[in-house]
């Protein structure tokens, strides 16, 4: 007999790779600033891109940009972020060897029966770091190289997420003009600088609320306007607002 599971709702962040579990009914048209895996945990959602139609599958991957919607029905769903920034997008692409630029629905059941394991179990988060790792086939051999001129303008976002730096001001530092930095940037991230940047923030305010518990203070720290910014924010990136994750989650750790 199948055993039956609460509907817990986790959250995981690390520096190039984040994991989420919970409860989903539907998300709103959002689009993410890097690549995203989707997961039904006990049974097969329905995903929507832009105005097509409901497709149902049991695996999506989401490039980076791509506007779609998502009803996963009150089933168990899990998320796994993979920041283009990082070696694990190299490993990712290679496990997966999914299109870069479009949707790829399809059925992993290692990949189902290693995150319902993690999900099932709830182990400590360095033997979830290694359970996907193992998953993605991390073996020490790939390195990412981002081009010197994107990688700075990255660790400046990071490093001062509340300071807007703008296109000119990492354009000049860059040594190049305005349009030609910004292509290179959307060249080496996948999509533009400004929704790269957003995207940033949104996580450098997670692991901020997760230390402060206060909305408002994470998002001013992480260089929102107010938490107001922080919440319309989160709602494109992610579909839903951030009151209904951090009001029910179980477990969350940075």
């Amino acid at each position: 007999m199948l055993k039956l599971y609460p509907a817990y709702m986790r959250l995981f962040i690390w520096r190039s790779r984040s994991l989420y579990f919970g409860p989903s009914v539907h998300l709103d048209a959002h689009a993410y600033a890097t690549v995203a895996l989707h997961v039904g945990i006990y049974r097969p959602f329905r995903i929507k891109i832009a105005n097509g139609a409901w497709q149902s599958c049991r695996c999506a991957i989401v490039p980076a940009g791509i506007l779609h919607e998502l009803d996963f029905e009150g089933g168990i769903h899990g998320k796994l972020f993979i920041e283009r920034d990082g070696s694990d997008y190299l490993y990712f692409q290679r496990r997966f060897a999914c299109p870069e630029q479009s949707l790829s629905l399809f059925q992993d059941d290692e990949l189902i029966e290693q995150l319902r394991w993690i999900y099932e179990l709830d182990p400590d988060k360095t033997v979830i770091e290694n359970c996907l790792s193992d998953l993605l086939r991390c073996n020490g051999e790939l390195n990412l190289v981002l081009d010197p001129r994107v990688q700075t303008a990255i660790d400046l976002i990071c490093d001062e997420p509340d300071y807007n730096f703008s296109q000119q001001y990492l354009a000049d530092r860059a040594d190049l003009s305005p349009s030609r930095f910004l292509h290179l940037f959307k060249q080496h991230t996948d999509v533009p600088y400004r929704r790269f940047r957003t995207w940033k923030r949104l996580f450098l305010a997670l692991e901020s609320l997760n230390a402060v518990d206060n909305m408002t203070v994470a998002a001013l720290d992480a260089g929102f306007a107010d938490a107001t910014h922080f919440s319309h924010s989160f709602r494109d990136n992610f579909g839903i607002n951030p009151a209904y994750v951090f009001r029910g989650i179980n477990r969350f750790e940075v």
